[in-house]
C-alpha cells in the first residue's frame, strides 16, 4: 500500500513518530530493492536523526536531484517515487532469458554493462543494464503487460519494444529485426512470453560491432512521468553526480529487480 503520511518527514519537518517509522521502514525496503545499503536509515525507531535524514538525501540523489531538500512531503515527488519503487516489487517478475547472464551486469566486472556506467567519454550515463547473450537468443517478457510502442529502430540496426507492466514501463532494446514480429503495439503479453530475439549491432559498413557479446539492453521507468523515453539533455534524468542519461526523468535502475526475478519454468 502507498505510504500515508500525516505530515512531512526529514530535515526541519514535524517528524511525527508514526510518520518517521513508516518512512524508515520504506527506506529499508528501498535499500533491499536497489541493492544500495546507503539507503538504509538504521533502526526503525520513529526518531528522525542523521541516519534517516542521510538516507532520504541519498535516495533523492539517487533520483538525480541536484539539490536534495532532505524531506518527504505527503504529496511530494520524493514520496511518490518511493511509493512506486515499492509497488514495482509487488509485480511477479521473470528473468528475460531462460538462464542467467554469463557476464555480470552489476558489481565487480560489470563495467560497461552496468546501470550508470560512463559512456561518450563520460558525458553520458548508461540508462539501462546490458545482458550478454548469443545472437538471436529469445528474449522473454519480464511480467504481464501491454505493448505500448514498437518495434521501432533503436541502435545500430536493432529495434526496441516498450511494454507497460503496470507500475512500470520496460524498454527492451537491441532486438533483432524480424520478418514477422513476436509482438507489436497493442498486444497483451504474459510473463515469460517471447517478445523478440537478441539482435546484432551492425555498423554502417555492414560489419558487426566489436563487442564481447550481443545483448538485451533493458531500461525501466516508474511512470511518474509520461511521453517519449529518450530525451534531450535539458529534460533528462541525471545520476547522483549530475551526468545526464538522455532519458525521461522517471528512469530507474533495473538491477535489483533483475537480481530477484525468477528463472522461467
Amino acid at each position: 500500500m502507498p505510504l500515508s503520511l500525516s505530515d512531512s518527514v526529514g530535515a526541519g519537518c514535524p517528524n511525527r513518530e508514526a510518520d518517521v517509522r513508516a518512512v524508515q521502514a520504506a527506506l529499508k525496503e528501498a535499500a533491499r530493492l536497489t541493492l544500495d545499503a546507503r539507503l538504509d536509515p538504521g533502526p526503525v525507531d520513529g526518531h528522525c536523526g542523521v541516519g534517516t535524514e542521510g538516507a532520504i538525501e541519498r535516495f533523492q540523489r539517487r533520483l538525480g536531484m541536484r539539490r536534495p531538500d532532505v524531506r518527504l512531503d505527503p504529496d511530494g515527488t520524493t514520496l511518490r517515487r518511493l511509493d512506486v519503487l515499492l509497488a514495482i516489487d509487488g509485480v511477479p517478475m521473470t528473468f528475460p532469458f531462460t538462464h542467467p547472464a554469463a557476464f555480470p551486469f552489476t558489481g565487480p566486472g560489470a563495467g560497461m554493462r552496468a546501470f550508470g556506467s560512463r559512456r561518450s567519454g563520460g558525458r553520458r550515463a548508461h540508462a539501462g543494464i546490458d545482458l550478454y547473450f548469443p545472437d538471436f537468443t529469445p528474449i522473454l517478457a519480464l511480467a504481464d503487460g501491454v505493448v505500448t510502442r514498437g518495434p521501432y529502430p533503436f541502435y545500430l540496426r536493432t529495434f526496441a519494444v516498450e511494454i507497460d507492466h503496470g507500475p512500470f514501463v520496460a524498454r527492451y532494446g537491441e532486438i533483432a529485426p524480424e520478418e514477422a514480429w513476436f509482438v507489436e503495439a497493442g498486444d497483451t503479453v504474459r510473463r515469460g512470453q517471447p517478445i523478440g530475439r537478441v539482435g546484432i549491432l551492425t555498423n554502417n559498413d555492414g560489419r558487426r560491432l566489436g563487442v564481447p557479446s550481443m545483448m538485451l539492453h533493458l531500461e525501466l521507468y516508474d511512470k511518474t512521468e509520461t511521453g517519449k523515453l529518450t530525451r534531450a539533455e535539458g529534460t533528462s534524468a541525471r545520476d547522483a553526480f549530475g551526468v545526464p542519461f538522455f532519458r525521461r526523468r522517471d528512469l530507474i535502475d533495473p538491477t535489483g529487480f533483475l537480481h530477484r526475478a525468477t528463472l522461467p519454468v
